[in-house]
């Protein structure tokens, strides 16, 4: 099937443009994508290590760190340095450690009183670190409804 739009009533769409927003989230749609890359930000290497912080049944466990491996996310790490062979985060896969962060705070706020949190420690400073978005241009924190969507590029 295409990425196209498809269109079951005239200004209905069932599938969004694909833009730089749905290329995210297909990147880690599906149940495990998002668990792996915790578990590897957090000190998980080795396949066991990994499915023993994951807990997904091993023949999905291995199609999804094959899936994330060939979209760049994450990277065979071979025996050396001291370490065991294993799988490791690349840069991109570093930079999706800051949406889990954020996903964090979400459950932090959202998750009831019987889940436990978790702190992370910012080590420059040492203080408890909460993960907010903010502006690039202003610094001010953004909330939900406070920005208007632009398409960097439109063909008409």
């Amino acid at each position: 099937m295409s990425n196209q739009t498809q269109h079951t009533h005239p200004g209905l769409k069932n599938k969004p443009d694909r833009d730089s927003l749905a290329v995210a989230l297909d990147a880690v749609s599906d149940r495990w994508s998002l668990h792996i890359v915790r578990a590897l930000a957090f000190g998980a290497s080795r396949y066991t290590d990994i499915l023993r912080a994951v807990g997904a049944p091993r023949d999905v466990l291995s199609s999804r760190l094959r899936k994330l491996t060939e979209s760049g996310i994450l990277r065979p790490r071979s025996p050396g340095k001291g370490q065991p062979a294993g799988y490791e985060l690349t840069q991109k896969g570093r930079d999706l450690g800051q949406v889990i962060l954020v996903l964090k705070r979400w459950g932090d706020t959202h998750g009831g009183e019987a889940v436990p949190q978790v702190d992370f420690v910012h080590a420059v400073c040492g203080e408890v670190f909460v993960a907010e978005v903010r502006c690039h241009a202003c610094g001010k924190p953004v909330r939900s409804g406070e920005f208007s969507v632009h398409h960097a590029s439109q063909d008409c």
